[in-house]
């Protein structure tokens, strides 16, 4: 999956999210104030038929660490797949890299989530 703070997509998907894409879902995302990232992959994937672009990261510390919040993107997950009726996500080995992939960094410079 991509995450949609960190993508480009075409304005027609954000249409159809806002649109077309099942009132029920965007309850959810409105109620849990989290998920948006997973319907808008659903939504796609399920309107293209191919899977997303994925973006590596090496960052040691991230929310889904924390089990409150995995339980809830699960919760989401399988809600949403109750409403589509299917799993539209694709497994996709493909890769896409930033043009900053093979800059190494110092640790210090490197960016993840800051929680301080």
């Amino acid at each position: 999956m991509v995450l949609t703070g960190a993508a480009f997509f075409h304005k027609y998907y954000s249409y159809m999210y806002t649109y077309v894409m099942p009132q029920a879902i965007r309850d959810k995302v409105d109620e849990y104030m989290n998920c948006e990232d997973i319907a808008m992959n659903f939504l796609v994937t399920h309107i293209t038929r191919r899977p997303p672009l994925k973006r590596p990261t090496d960052c040691p510390k991230t929310l889904s660490g924390d089990s409150h919040h995995y339980k809830e993107r699960s919760n989401c997950i399988n809600f949403f797949m109750r409403v589509y009726g299917y799993m539209p996500l694709l497994y996709t080995q493909y890769r896409a890299d930033s043009v900053l992939f093979k800059t190494t960094l110092p640790r210090n410079k490197r960016t993840c989530f800051n929680f301080t």
